[in-house]
């Protein structure tokens, strides 16, 4: 029997383009406003990493009719949590409201996607923040390896770099640069407002419609990356850093989210590295049988995004263990690869699966972020319903396959980050 979830969505565009998505409940008096806008590190001009997230953070530090502290002290006084992302293919604003203070809460993301003005003065400080957070990230090894490692897996396109994006680049933004890079980036073409909540979707259109739309962008241009390609050899980089511990990440190119094999992928990615407790097999493994690893996991479809993804496999050991940690890690794959999986661990992932996936929906902001899916990646309002019979569909073969097709065992980056160690053992 599928699983009936109740949860349903209404779905409008305005004449400008813009989309607006509401799920209406109403059960709790409380209300989940986000917009998504196309408008991620994918954007960024060559010579600019973090540009993107650099508007995004400003969004909020004046308008032309609200300054920072009005802003605040509005959201404030009724209790209301705003937060600011931009990620890989996207940036964003949530706002989590009572429902009696919706009607603020459009206003202020209408003045935030329509009227920055980026003042100067809050430019500077919040590039003092962004700049000690990418020199505290130079202090954390997990981060360095898997900034080297983007770099290597993404070379020659804005992704390849952090998205908050290197020092001196951040150094140089200026307010000409972050509004020319919304009046260039930021439309209603490329916007999502999606509403989770106690709220009529009529409402809601009206209020939007009212204060969208006459929003028009006539410079606005939406970049498109050429075709990422997986590397066709191996990659080895090593950095050496005072730490007591070593960091291995190895992987390639991942995929897509529209994928056609994402749920046999998913399957896979529990029954190789990213399920809980004995699971999967790195982790049982490496960790739990030879104690190789403080940390280690695996993963290919947890990534995958408009732009493809990345496989990855991650261990934090010892630095004595260096070669039995990296040769531990590409045993499993190849092992997996080359021998297959057994029933039971297909039934055990299966099980995972299917009576985990529910919790991706138990929040207004969490019921927003699915229904962003829904729209970028066309999944179908019915997907909920449908996942579990995908998931028990999947057969060892269809798991045996996508192994031999989306994991290079041979082709690797590899990046090693820790303290040297030559006296390593092999394996």
């Amino acid at each position: 029997m599928p699983l009936k979830l109740n949860l349903k969505c209404e779905r409008q565009r305005l004449d400008n383009g813009l989309v607006i998505l509401v799920s209406e409940n109403h059960k709790v008096p409380l209300v989940s406003l986000n917009a998504f806008v196309l408008a991620g590190q994918d954007q960024n001009p060559p010579e600019k990493p973090g540009l993107a997230a650099f508007t995004a953070r400003m969004l909020d530090e004046g308008t032309e009719n609200y300054d920072y502290a009005k802003m605040a002290e509005l959201l404030e006084g009724v209790g209301g949590a705003l937060s600011i992302f931009s990620q890989r293919e996207l940036s964003g604003v949530n706002m989590q409201l009572k429902t009696e203070d919706l009607n603020l809460g459009f206003e202020l993301l209408a003045e935030m996607l329509c009227r920055p003005v980026f003042p100067g003065d809050r430019l500077e400080l919040e590039k003092e923040k962004v700049l000690n957070h990418l020199r505290s990230m130079q202090d954390d090894p997990q981060t360095v390896a898997g900034n080297a490692f983007n770099r290597l897996i993404y070379a020659g396109t804005p992704l390849q770099y952090p998205a908050l994006g290197l020092q001196e680049s951040v150094g140089q933004l200026s307010v000409p640069d972050l509004r020319s890079f919304h009046l260039r980036r930021y439309s209603p073409a490329s916007t999502l407002i999606v509403l989770a909540g106690d709220v009529s979707a009529k409402a809601a259109r009206e209020c939007i419609e009212a204060r969208f739309g006459g929003w028009k962008t006539p410079d606005y241009e939406h970049a498109v990356l050429p075709e990422i390609r997986k590397q066709q050899a191996p990659i080895v980089e090593t950095k050496i850093v005072d730490k007591e511990q070593l960091h291995i990440l190895l992987g390639h190119l991942g995929v897509k989210r529209k994928n056609p094999d994402f749920p046999v992928l998913q399957v896979l990615d529990v029954i190789l590295g990213s399920g809980p407790g004995f699971t999967s097999r790195i982790p049982r493994r490496l960790r739990d049988e030879q104690g190789l690893a403080y940390t280690t996991y695996s993963d290919i479809s947890g990534s995958s995004g408009i732009y493809p993804g990345r496989f990855s496999a991650y261990i934090c050991t010892s630095p004595e263990n260096r070669e039995i940690a990296l040769q531990g890690l590409i045993g499993e794959i190849r092992n997996l690869v080359e021998e297959g999986i057994t029933d039971e661990e297909l039934e055990t992932a299966q099980d995972y699966l299917t009576g985990s996936f529910v919790f991706d929906v138990q929040s207004n902001a969490m019921v927003a972020r699915f229904l962003l899916s829904v729209e970028l990646f066309d999944l179908g309002m019915d997907y909920l319903e449908r996942y579990p019979d995908m998931i028990r569909s999947v057969t060892r073969e269809d798991v045996e396959r996508v192994a031999r097709l989306y994991l290079d065992t041979v082709n690797y980056t590899t990046v090693i980050v820790g303290p040297s160690y030559p006296d390593s053992k092999t394996a």
